[in-house]
Formats: structure tokens, sequence, C-alpha cells
């Protein structure tokens, strides 16, 4: 089964946890399964249902554990205009929540994603995994750090606080090095977080 096709089937969010995902799979099979199946539903089609959530839950399981979070399964373009460093609207982005998503540099510790809060996370989280490994998550806080390596330079922690708006999620972003060295420029790390939302959808 797809991945997209198993996100559909169990109604999780990018971004999500294993230990989420169980939580939606378990709530789904308390409906669907054929020994609690309503009144109207046969046993027939209550094990179809099962099985077709059994699938989609095996599919999602195993790249979660690979990844640690359900990812952003539809990829986007690139905008054709790339120094405006946007993230145009894509598939994704309808399926999960319908907004356009933007994203841009407000300062230079701060960027802009016009999405909710949510979804802006959950984005972010997917572009972040691509720059380096994942240190930190909290969702609920809106919180998260990765680690980055810099070539020929030390690891750094890049912490990134998110904060809804009126119009969009704003990400305060800091960097320190954690290593015996100082803590190199940030603009490459902001630049390169840029392009990859840009490959996201």
């Amino acid at each position: 089964m797809e991945l997209d096709v198993a996100v559909s089937i169990l109604g999780v969010k990018p971004g999500m946890t294993l230990a989420e995902v169980r939580v939606v799979y378990r709530d789904k099979l308390r409906i669907t399964h054929p020994d609690v199946r309503d009144g109207d539903t046969s046993a027939d089609e209550a094990g179809r249902a099962t099985a077709l959530l059994n699938e989609a839950f095996t599919t999602i399981r195993l790249v979660v554990e690979e990844r640690g979070f359900v990812p952003v399964s539809t990829p986007a373009t690139i905008a054709d205009d790339s120094s405006a460093r946007t993230v145009p609207q894509s598939n994704a982005a309808s399926q999960y929540g319908g907004s356009a998503v933007a994203a841009s540099i407000e300062s230079g510790d701060t960027l802009s994603i016009d999405a909710p809060p949510d979804e802006a996370f959950a984005f972010l989280l997917e572009a972040s995994s691509r720059l380096g490994g994942i240190g930190y998550i909290d969702r609920s806080l809106g919180i998260l750090e990765v680690i980055v390596r810099f070539e020929g330079g030390p690891s750094c922690s890049v912490l990134m606080t998110l904060q809804g708006r009126a119009f969009g999620t704003d990400v305060f972003c800091t960097m320190d090095s954690i290593e015996a060295a100082p803590t190199p420029p940030f603009a490459p790390v902001m630049e390169a977080l840029l392009a990859e939302l840009a490959t996201l959808g």
C-alpha cells in the first residue's frame, strides 16, 4: 500500500509519532472490528475494513520506525522565482488543511511559514530531518531541535520555537555549537532549511 493511501485510510497527519499513530489506529479498530461492529455492518464488511486498517497501519508504522514521524508524502514543485524563497501550494498542503504554504526569512533568525502551527510544524519537521539529526520534538509546545554538522566545522544545535500568528506561523531559531569551537554563521542553515521546505508539499 502506498503511504499517501495509508495516511488517508488511517486519517493521520504529518509529524505524528508512532505512539500518536497507534492511538488513532486503536480508536478506529474500536469502531470497525468485527467483534464490536454496529448492527448495520455485516461481519464480512467489518472484517474487510479491519484488514484495510491493519494494512494501512503496517505501511505507516514501517515508515515512522525509519523516520521517527509521519512524513509529508507528496512532493511539491519549486517556485519558478527561487529568489522569492517560497513554497507553492501543493496537494499535501491541501490534504492537511487547505492553506497555501509559503516560507520566507523575516530576519536573520526568524522564519515565517504561511500555514497554521500544526501544519507548519509538520513541514518544518520533515525539512529539518533532511538537514541533520532530530534532537528533540515537542509538538504541544511547538519546539524542535535539529543537530547539524558544518563541513570542516563543528556540530551545532539548532533550536526552533513556533509561534502561531493571525496569518501563519513564525519560527524563532537559535544555533549554538555543541563542540569546543565557535558557532558558525547562521545564514547558511536558514538558506538550507528554505531549500528543503521548497521540496516539500
